[in-house]
This record gives structure tokens, C-alpha cells and sequence, in this order.
């Protein structure tokens, strides 16, 4: 399936989240902490456990998610702002079902489809959708931005104890805020998995810092894990 098509059909059951704590004067303090993606028309959603637990807990009544709404007549996406809550945690795949909590009538756009995570194959072309980087990217002007990565699976790693696949990684890097991204098969436009992290180099440089240098790898959580805490 062609990526602009998979963009297309699934880019309004993206989500992102993020925490508003108010402050004074009406003001408010902002971030944004990961991607979602819908998967069911009343509003459950998934993302990344770690997602959630990073978060202080003092902070977690301020979370919430903005969920694409419309595109007007000039092609600008709008969003709208709910409040969310947990359902249920995996926590050894690092995955969390939550739900959008609105006033029942709301119908929201799931993705089109999942797939089956264990045909999954090394070399297989992919692409994952999300908002990597997003609060510094509002932050110089470029608003909140929905992003496409093309990848290919470039390592299946499997259990030891029955042969199956336990994550996959992608020949890409990662960024802060892609935790929770979907990956989706080029081949049927299908979720294959999950973006669950990334993986750098702590390199030295002068007065003492140290670089965060990221490598053309990410880590994945295939689907199975998905289809598993939605059942």
C-alpha cells in the first residue's frame, strides 16, 4: 500500500499527550509526552506504559489528550482537547490501554486495521505516524506536527522460551514524543507494532557534558501484545 494512503486513513486516529498545569495570570506551563492511536470508536486508545508512568504523579490530573478533529478549507488540521483515563497496563511490554473520557455521544476514528505481529519479517518496509519532538517543535512556531518515518524491520528478536516474537527494531532513530507511535506494514497499510524506544550514545564532549547521540535504531513492541490488553 502506497504511505500517503496510510497516512490518510489513519492520521485522524493519531493522538498526542500531554500535560497542562495551570499557573498564574491564566497561564500555562505545557509538554508533551507521547503519541497514541485509537482503537475503538468510543475512545480507547493505545500508547507506551512508560508513557504514563514518567509521569509524577502529582502531574497525572493534568493529562489529557488532543485529538484531531477536522481539516478546514486552507488543509490545517484542528484538535480538541479531552481528558483521559486508565483501563488497563502491560507492563512487562511496556504497553497501556487508556480511554478518552467525553460525553458518550462523541464517535471517534480507530485505525483501519492490526495485524498479525508474528509474520512480521526482517527487511520489510514500514512506516510509523506520531509527534516526535513536538513540544520543541510548537516552540519555535511550527505548531503541533503529526509526522510519517519510513523504516524498514531490520532485526525480529524472539523468546528464548517458545521462538516467539518478543520486539522488533527498525533501521530508524526515535525521538522523545514517539513513544506510543503505531507502526504500520507498507505491504497492507496494517499496525505491525508499537515505537517503545530508542537507542544512543553517551558521548563526551568539552566542559564536562555529554552528548546524546542517537543511532538509526528503534525499538518496537509488536501488535500481539495490542490485540492481547484490547481482548
Amino acid at each position: 500500500m502506497k504511505i500517503p494512503k496510510i497516512i490518510e486513513q489513519n492520521k485522524n486516529s493519531i493522538i498526542l499527550l500531554e500535560i497542562l498545569i495551570p499557573k498564574e495570570n491564566n497561564q500555562v506551563t505545557f509538554s508533551i509526552r507521547g503519541t497514541g492511536f485509537i482503537v475503538s470508536k468510543d475512545g480507547k486508545f493505545i500508547t507506551c506504559a512508560h508513557v504514563y508512568k514518567e509521569i509524577p504523579e502529582n502531574e497525572r490530573q493534568y493529562l489529557g489528550t488532543k485529538v484531531p478533529t477536522k481539516t478546514d478549507e486552507k488543509g490545517i488540521m484542528h484538535y480538541s482537547r479531552y481528558p483521559i483515563e486508565v483501563l488497563k497496563t502491560d507492563e512487562e511490554n511496556d504497553i497501556i490501554l487508556m480511554k478518552i473520557v467525553s460525553d458518550g455521544k462523541t464517535e471517534f476514528s480507530p485505525i483501519q486495521s492490526i495485524g498479525d505481529s508474528e509474520k512480521v519479517q526482517e527487511g520489510e518496509e514500514a512506516v510509523f505516524l506520531g509527534y516526535p519532538l513536538a513540544t520543541e517543535l510548537i516552540n519555535i512556531g511550527f505548531g503541533i506536527t503529526m509526522t510519517a518515518n519510513r523504516c524498514i524491520v531490520s532485526s525480529v528478536k524472539k523468546r528464548l522460551a517458545d521462538g516467539s516474537l518478543h520486539f522488533f527494531i527498525i533501521d530508524t532513530h526515535t525521538n522523545n514524543g514517539s513513544s506510543g507511535s503505531p507502526v504500520f506494514s507498507v505491504e497492507d497499510g496494517k499496525v505491525i507494532g508499537i515505537v517503545s524506544g530508542k537507542i544512543s550514545a553517551k558521548i563526551p564532549i568539552p566542559d564536562g557534558k555529554t552528548a546524546d547521540i542517537p543511532a538509526n535504531m528503534g525499538i518496537c513492541r509488536p501488535s500481539k501484545y495490542i490485540i492481547d490488553l484490547i481482548k
